[in-house]
């Protein structure tokens, strides 16, 4: 029953285009504009590439933590599917494993998209452990996110979700130094900026991009983060049961 609903959601996937290329063809496009249109000297031109490359694909994979995961959940619950599905032999556990796969699975589009554009049309180099390294940080960092998209689930409208989550995703790519350095904040900005998931996200990526080694203060705030969401998820969840 589970692998059966795992086919079901792909061939979903493949159908909902419109998510898939939005949330990963706008950061790649933002990446494409301004690393075509800033005039840098060639010896900082290299280093922006690829800082903005981590910042398009966290951007992209937030889109999905905020807008894909939880909107696709809340029409399942509006349209009956959910209900449907819960009468047959999958449980919520599974339900849930497969929207987070699938999610997952996206996550890994865009890092792989992302890093081949910028390779090949920006010149991006670096050895092969360090790709993989940065692009499975970004993985698991981005997994973990995901609780954030459990309390966007939560909503019962899927118009106000998304209003919402957009508001959401714009907020922390601005804040989190993902559209502009954080070095051209103010001081007051950057103390700000330095407590948002999506700055610690970038900054693991590209700290092992590097070769400096995981920064474990920014990974615990991450997964700091994600327990937060959850508990947060969790206890709207009991309250809407309640009401």
């Amino acid at each position: 029953m589970l692998m059966s609903y795992f086919t079901i959601e792909f061939k979903v996937l493949l159908r909902k285009r419109l998510y898939l290329i939005m949330s990963i063809c706008l950061p790649l496009f933002f990446y494409l504009l301004f690393t075509s249109i800033l005039d840098l000297p060639k010896s900082e031109r290299i280093i922006f590439y690829k800082e903005y490359m981590y910042s398009m694909v966290v951007f992209s994979c937030m889109n999905f933590c905020l807008i894909s995961f939880p909107v696709d959940m809340i029409e399942e619950r509006t349209n009956g599917w959910f209900k449907n599905l819960m009468t047959t032999p999958l449980n919520i556990t599974s339900y849930y494993l497969v929207k987070v796969s699938k999610t997952t699975f996206q996550f890994l589009l865009a890092i792989v998209l992302i890093f081949v554009v910028a390779h090949f049309y920006n010149n991006v180099n670096k050895e092969m452990i360090k790709w993989i390294k940065s692009a499975v940080i970004l993985w698991i960092g981005a997994s973990l996110l995901l609780t954030l998209g459990l309390i966007i689930a939560q909503f019962n409208d899927t118009q106000k979700a998304s209003s919402i989550a957009n508001l959401i995703g714009i907020g922390l790519a601005i804040l989190g130094g993902l559209w502009f350095p954080t070095n051209t904040f103010p001081n007051w900005l950057q103390t700000i900026s330095k407590l948002t998931p999506t700055y610690h996200l970038k900054h693991l990526a590209y700290r092992l991009s590097k070769g400096d080694g995981i920064d474990f203060t920014s990974f615990r705030i991450i997964f700091f983060y994600s327990v937060i969401f959850l508990i947060i998820a969790i206890l709207i969840n009991k309250q809407k049961a309640v009401d």
